[in-house]
């Protein structure tokens, strides 16, 4: 396995910055954000991606991936963010799925995504990248491995994959849905995104009524069983070559984290998380 860290919550540091915490905490790479707000803008990508890569590597850091928004051609900077990417080696593109628009059209929302997806292929193709559809909870066509398997499932596996992320995956289905969603998205594993949920029971922010709401916590006091979701990832051949790339996902800030933490804090609970990580990644494999 290759080890990246997400670099988003570490947006307040440089590029060299954050390759250089990144670095002291372990790290193989760096799964960049180029995406707006991110660490490079999709506007000057073809220049700015080059060099933040050049300055992560001159740290001893790999960028086997970048974190993108794109859907379609249509986007105005998908052709020049897919192209900037094959030209550096950042050959697998993190993308988020579409949002769920809201009950009652759901056959004609999947339908628009098919549609997409198409586009995402013909890209990955040409430009010899692997765009990875985030898996995520809530309004998203994602949460399931059903709903994302029928967004991109006619298309060609080595263009269009997944981000596996267990964590929403069990938001979503928790007794046996992330297993099976693993099941069916097997072939599509292009990055393994690594957090954890817990639920908390407090007033929602409208109408005051108490409800369960998931929160991102620290990975040992987590609902997500990732010694075991590593077990069926190798059952079924993942990481046979030993390149197959885990990202950490410490996103500890705002109202989605069980804490708001400052960015020392969560750099410390980072080092927390990938120790114990590699122990649940150790043992899954003994």
């Amino acid at each position: 396995m290759r080890y990246v860290m997400f670099s988003k919550h570490l947006q307040t540091m440089s590029v060299r910055g954050a390759g250089k915490t990144i670095k002291q905490l372990g790290f193989d790479g760096v799964e960049l954000t180029v995406r707006p707000g991110g660490h490079v803008l999709p506007d000057n990508v073809g220049e700015d991606l080059p060099r933040a890569v050049g300055e992560l590597r001159e740290e001893g850091l790999d960028v086997p991936a970048i974190v993108v928004e794109i859907h379609n051609r249509r986007q105005e900077f998908s052709e020049a963010v897919c192209r900037a990417a094959g030209k550096v080696g950042a050959t697998v593109l993190r993308t988020a799925s579409h949002r769920y628009r809201g009950f009652g059209s759901i056959r004609e929302q999947l339908a628009e995504a098919r549609k997409d997806a198409k586009d995402l292929e013909a890209m990955g193709k040409e430009h010899g990248v692997r765009l990875c559809v985030h898996c995520h909870s809530g309004d998203f066509l994602s949460g399931q491995g059903a709903l994302l398997d029928a967004v991109i499932g006619e298309t060609d596996p080595r263009y269009v994959g997944t981000s596996l992320d267990v964590g929403h995956l069990t938001v979503e289905g928790g007794k046996s849905g992330w297993r099976q969603s693993i099941d069916l998205l097997q072939d599509r594993v292009g990055i393994v995104a690594i957090k954890s949920f817990g639920w908390f029971h407090e007033p929602d922010a409208k109408t005051g009524e108490q409800v369960w709401n998931a929160k991102l916590v620290p990975l040992s006091e987590g609902n997500v069983r990732w010694r075991q979701a590593f077990e069926l990832l190798r059952q079924v051949g993942w990481d046979a070559d030993g390149k197959a790339l885990v990202s950490v996902h410490s996103e500890y800030q705002g109202g989605s984290s069980w804490k708001n933490l400052e960015v020392p804090e969560l750099i410390e609970q980072t080092r927390h998380d990938f120790a114990w990580l590699k122990e649940q990644a150790g043992s899954a494999g003994s």
